[in-house]
């Protein structure tokens, strides 16, 4: 069966993303949700033409530990591929990381 949608969720723990101080937590955290959706879509929207997409970012004021990447991947209407939804979910969370490296959507408090 084709690949009908797929939605992948994520979650920032605003309270834990910097362990030094003098960054703004709460927008530091909405920059990466930024930077992370946009990676999301970009790569979703590359790989998988016409297939229906949804991305959320959720933000958690809190710290925590680090949830993993959800990733469904739907085949007809509410089959999800297990092996698909894994498989995307290892490759979405290296250019993740890839993406989100080096800190640059962390915001210095003034």
């Amino acid at each position: 069966m084709a690949i009908t949608r797929i939605i992948v969720v994520d979650f920032i723990m605003a309270g834990s993303l910097m362990e030094e101080q003098g960054y703004d937590s709460e927008q530091s955290a909405d920059n990466l949700a930024e930077l992370k959706g946009q990676i999301i879509v970009d790569y979703l929207e590359a790989h998988y033409p016409g297939v229906e997409i949804y991305a959320d970012i959720a933000i958690q004021k809190e710290g925590g530990t680090p949830r993993p990447l959800e990733v469904m991947v739907y085949v007809g209407e509410e089959e999800i591929d297990r092996r698909e939804s894994a498989a995307l979910q290892q490759r979405l969370m290296h250019r993740l990381t890839e993406g989100t490296a080096g800190s640059v959507w962390a915001v210095r408090s003034e």
